[in-house]
């Protein structure tokens, strides 16, 4: 067997030729035998072994035996051995986890921790061929896609996992023909949790069916992380020749291939969606409406015409922002517009154009405006007489006609005094308060921050 576990982690380039290897033990059988197996390889390739275990806490005074059984094999063995500990049913809690999903997270938080402390180049954990299929299987139920039904990875990070091709069954041979001690966790014979359940009641029935099941979903695995592999990195091209940041062309998302376009969208998301969120996204490329969202976890996307944007929703701005009021000499950063706006008093004279192209600075005659300058978000009602058109009409209408996305018209700034609006940041400067050369007159600068 050890040349089996050799052939596999040699064949996904796992293990170092020197460095330091943090094996995962947690006392039973499967880690016993991986640590075994990475102290006779360790030998001949000249990397050093320790061992990392996590105490979870969750079967009192067995948990605390697991911790002494394995702090013992190390101090027998020379190994330098490394614990950590924590409360799994308050982080459980607090983060709205399964007591499964918050060992899992507290012990890998504890070993990468660790690993970097000590410069470890690699940590091993002791997954089997078992493990394998019981995680595919899990996923399965879930309605998990190639990546989920491809298992558990070789290798992440610095993760290895030597055992994968691995039995159950041929580690408990190789413990006994070795005589090497391992403790039981009493949990495994309780059906209280998901894995249990699979490993008690699903996968007698399918050995039953194929008595090499494992090897044979091992296979199946392989070959569906090849496809995930290929598939992912066509996603990837795409990305980087067809989006910029997070948006893209709806058209062009919508005309790949599903199984390209649903990894573009989990790509951009960069979370875990499902299936269901893939289908509303690409339902969006098609949508009527050149203003159509589509809420996902964490993140909103958007229609803005032919694009998609995906905006991470701790990033979105509110809908409008606080109106600053503006007095000569005044100036104001607004970081909801991400815009410094600044107010003086000039005297125009032909060197000063009567509008600014970009519509980024702006004069208006003194003596017609009404009140006091404000520059604020767009409100119902208001219209606009463009400087040079002899027609009137409404923000909400010159927004449609200029393309502008229906999540940015409440922070595009407006220009106003009492009377209405004097003028549209970026879009249009009105007709109302236009100076001439020798008029005394304000004037409204932006600047982006």
């Amino acid at each position: 067997m050890l040349e089996e576990i050799l052939e596999y982690a040699d064949e996904h380039d796992m293990l170092p030729e020197s460095g330091l290897v943090l094996a995962c033990v947690s006392g039973g059988a499967d880690s016993m035998c991986l640590l075994e197996a990475l102290l006779h390889i360790s030998y001949e390739r000249g990397f050093t072994v320790g061992v990392v275990h996590y105490n979870h806490g969750l079967r009192g005074e067995e948990s605390e035996r697991d911790e002494i059984f394995v702090k013992d094999i190390c101090d027998a063995c020379g190994v330098e051995f490394f614990s950590g500990a924590g409360d799994v049913r308050a982080y459980a809690k607090k983060h709205k986890l399964s007591l499964e999903a918050a060992a899992r997270d507290m012990r890998y938080r504890f070993f990468f921790d660790t690993a970097e402390i000590i410069k470890a180049v690699k940590i091993a954990t002791a997954h089997t061929a078992d493990d394998n299929a019981e995680t595919l299987l899990i996923n399965l139920a879930r309605g998990a896609g190639a990546n989920g039904l491809s298992g558990i990875p070789p290798k992440r990070d610095i993760i290895i996992r030597p055992m994968l091709r691995i039995s159950r069954g041929d580690v408990m041979n190789f413990v006994r023909e070795r005589s090497i001690p391992y403790v039981e966790d009493s949990t495994n014979n309780l059906d209280i949790f998901t894995r249990n359940k699979i490993r008690h009641a699903v996968v007698p029935i399918l050995r039953e069916i194929n008595p090499r099941f494992c090897e044979a979903v091992t296979a199946a695995a392989e070959l569906l992380r090849a496809d995930e592999e290929l598939l992912s990195d066509l996603a990837d091209f795409f990305i980087a020749d067809c989006c910029a940041g997070l948006t893209t062309d709806a058209a062009d998302l919508l005309n790949l291939p599903i199984a390209v376009s649903g990894r573009v969208i989990r790509k951009l998301h960069g979370g875990d969606i499902s299936y269901r969120h893939v289908k509303a996204v690409l339902e969006l490329c098609g949508h009527e409406s050149p203003s159509a969202s589509v809420s996902l976890p964490a993140m909103t996307v958007y229609r803005e015409y032919g694009r998609l944007v995906f905006a991470p929703k701790q990033e979105l701005s509110a809908d409008s922002f606080a109106p600053v009021y503006l007095e000569d000499g005044d100036s104001a950063i607004v970081l909801a517009i991400g815009l410094k706006i600044s107010c003086k008093s000039v005297i125009y004279d032909d060197k000063i154009s009567k509008v600014n192209k970009s519509f980024t600075s702006f004069l208006f005659k003194s003596i017609d405006i009404c009140g006091k300058m404000t520059v604020r978000s767009r409100r119902e009602g208001d219209t606009i007489r463009i400087f040079g058109h002899n027609n009137t009409k409404t923000l909400k209408k010159l927004f449609i006609e200029r393309r502008i996305p229906a999540r940015k018209r409440g922070l595009t700034p407006v220009i106003a005094d009492d009377e209405g609006v004097l003028a549209i940041y970026g879009l249009a400067i009105g007709d109302r308060a236009i100076p001439e050369s020798g008029d005394a007159a304000i004037q409204i600068d932006f600047e982006e921050i």
